[in-house]
C-alpha cells in the first residue's frame, strides 16, 4: 500500500524545480494565513461559554425589569424593542416545562433567579423551543424563544479573503521567480554553446550565491573552450606536418617500378593524404563557421551543388521547393551536404536529397539512400572522429571515419541537429533540422 501511494504521489509530484517551490511555499503561507485567521475569528466570535451565559442572563434580567416597571398594555410594544436577532419574547405561557434540563442550562436559570429575585420565577422550556418561561412580579407570563437565525457574514470578509489569498498567491510566484531564475539563466547559457565552445557570458551580478555560480560558470566555459582549441591546434599542427613526409614518400613510391608493393604503398598514401585532408578540414571548419553568417538560397546551394555531382557522373535525385532561404554559413552547410552525399553515394545507391520548410519555425534537410544502414547501436557512435564500422558499411575500406564527424561538429556549430535513421526497406537517411 505504501509502494503504490508513493507511485501516485511521484506521479502527482510535478518535476520542475519552479512548481515544486510554488506549492511548498505556497501551502505553508496558506496555512500559516488559514491558521492566524482561525484564532483571531475564534477569539472574536467564540469568547468562554461561562462569559458569555453571565451576559446573556444579566441582559435578560435588565429586560425583565423594564417590563416590570412598564403597564401591562404598554409591554407588547416593548417587546420588539427589547428582542434581538437571535431571540425574542412573548407575553403568554404556551411551552412544556423541561423537568432535567442539561447541566449548562441549569446553571444558566440558576444565574437568571439569582439575578431576578425571589419575585420572579423561571423555568426551563422544552418544547416548542429550548427557551426559558418567567413570571414577572404581577405573575404574567413571559417566554424567552430562541430564533433560528442563519449566520450572517460581512459581505466584504470573502472579498478580503480572495485579495490575501491572490497575494500570497502573486508574492509565492514572484519569490519562486527570483529563486529559480538563474537556474534558467544557466540553462540557457549550457544550450547555447556551440561546438566551439564560444558563448555569451553570464552575467556576474544578483545574490552572492548567484553571482559564485556564474562566476564558476564562465570560468568552466574558458577552460574549455581553451582545451578544444588547443586539442585543434594540435591537430591541425599535426595535419600539417605530416603533408611533407607523405609528398616524400609518394615520390620514393614512384621509383619502385610496376610491382604490387608499389600499387599498396600508393595506396596507403592515399589514404593517409585523405586523412590528414580531413583532419585540417575539421580544424579550418571549426574555426571559420563562427564567421559572420549570411542569407542564403536554400534550394540554389543544393541545386548547384547536385549538378556538380551530376557533371561527374554521379546519379542522384534532388526534390525541394524554391526560393527557400536561410541564415547560415554558406560555405559550412555546403561542406555539411557534401560529406552526407559522399557517404550515401559510398555505402548506398538511389540517392536522394530533399527539402521540407513545410514547419513555420523549421527546415528540414534529408538525404537518405538504399544501402545497408547502421545497426541501431552505433547510429550515434558514428559521429565519433575516426570511428567506422567496418562489418555494416565497408566497400573498400570504410572511410577514415571523419567525414560525420567533421559534419555534427559544423552541424552543431550552425545551431542545427544531425540525425540518422534506418529507413524501412533497407537504406539510410541523415536529417539536419535548422530553426529558421
Amino acid at each position: 500500500m505504501s509502494a503504490r501511494f508513493r507511485r501516485m504521489a511521484a506521479r502527482l509530484w510535478p518535476d520542475s524545480l519552479f512548481r515544486r517551490l510554488g506549492i511548498i511555499l505556497f501551502a505553508g503561507l496558506l496555512a500559516a494565513h488559514v491558521l492566524s485567521f482561525g484564532l483571531v475569528a475564534l477569539n472574536v466570535f467564540g469568547p468562554s461559554n461561562e462569559l458569555a451565559d453571565d451576559y446573556f442572563m444579566r441582559y435578560i434580567a435588565t429586560a425583565v425589569d423594564i417590563l416590570d416597571r412598564v403597564k401591562p398594555e404598554e409591554r407588547p410594544a416593548w417587546l420588539e424593542r427589547l428582542s434581538r436577532p437571535t431571540y425574542r419574547y412573548v407575553l403568554g405561557d404556551g411551552g412544556e416545562i423541561d423537568a432535567s434540563p442539561p447541566k449548562r442550562r441549569q446553571g444558566n436559570l440558576a444565574r437568571l433567579r439569582t439575578m431576578l429575585g425571589a419575585d420572579h420565577d423561571a423555568s426551563s422550556l422544552n418544547r416548542p423551543r429550548m427557551g426559558f418561561l418567567i413570571r414577572l412580579k404581577d405573575g404574567s407570563p413571559l417566554m424567552l424563544e430562541p430564533v433560528a437565525r442563519r449566520t450572517v457574514i460581512s459581505p466584504w470578509l470573502p472579498a478580503a479573503f480572495a485579495v490575501q489569498l491572490f497575494t500570497l498567491a502573486f508574492l509565492t510566484w514572484v519569490a519562486v521567480k527570483l529563486a529559480t531564475q538563474p537556474l534558467v539563466r544557466l540553462e540557457r547559457a549550457a544550450n547555447s554553446l556551440g561546438s566551439d565552445l564560444r558563448g555569451e557570458p553570464l552575467p556576474e551580478d544578483g545574490p552572492k550565491e548567484v553571482s559564485r555560480a556564474a562566476t564558476a560558470f564562465n570560468a568552466m566555459q574558458r577552460r574549455i573552450a581553451g582545451q578544444a582549441v588547443e586539442r585543434i591546434q594540435i591537430l591541425a599542427g599535426i595535419s600539417r606536418r605530416l603533408q611533407t613526409p607523405i609528398t616524400r614518400m609518394r615520390l620514393r613510391a614512384d621509383f619502385l617500378g610496376d610491382s604490387d608493393a608499389k600499387e599498396k604503398l600508393q595506396g596507403d598514401l592515399q589514404e593517409m593524404q585523405t586523412l590528414v585532408k580531413q583532419g585540417l578540414a575539421l580544424a579550418r571548419w571549426r574555426d571559420e563557421v563562427g564567421k559572420q553568417r549570411c542569407q542564403t538560397d536554400l534550394h540554389a546551394l543544393i541545386d548547384s551543388l547536385v549538378c556538380d555531382y551530376s557533371d561527374a557522373g554521379k546519379s542522384l535525385r534532388f526534390a525541394g521547393e524554391r526560393g527557400v532561404t536561410i541564415l547560415t554559413h554558406p560555405q559550412a552547410l555546403r561542406r555539411i551536404m557534401i560529406n552526407l552525399i559522399d557517404n550515401g553515394l559510398k555505402f548506398g545507391e538511389d540517392v536522394e536529397v530533399a527539402i521540407d520548410a513545410q514547419r513555420s519555425n523549421g527546415i528540414t534537410i534529408t538525404v537518405s539512400d538504399r544501402g545497408p544502414g547502421i545497426p541501431g547501436e552505433h547510429l550515434k557512435s558514428v559521429f565519433l572522429p575516426f570511428y567506422r564500422i567496418e562489418a555494416s558499411r565497408n566497400r573498400e575500406t570504410g572511410g577514415t571515419g571523419l567525414g560525420l564527424a567533421i559534419a555534427q561538429q559544423l552541424v552543431s556549430a550552425l545551431r542545427g541537429t544531425l540525425t540518422l535513421a534506418n529507413r524501412d526497406g533497407g537504406g539510410l537517411e541523415a536529417r539536419l533540422e535548422f530553426l529558421r
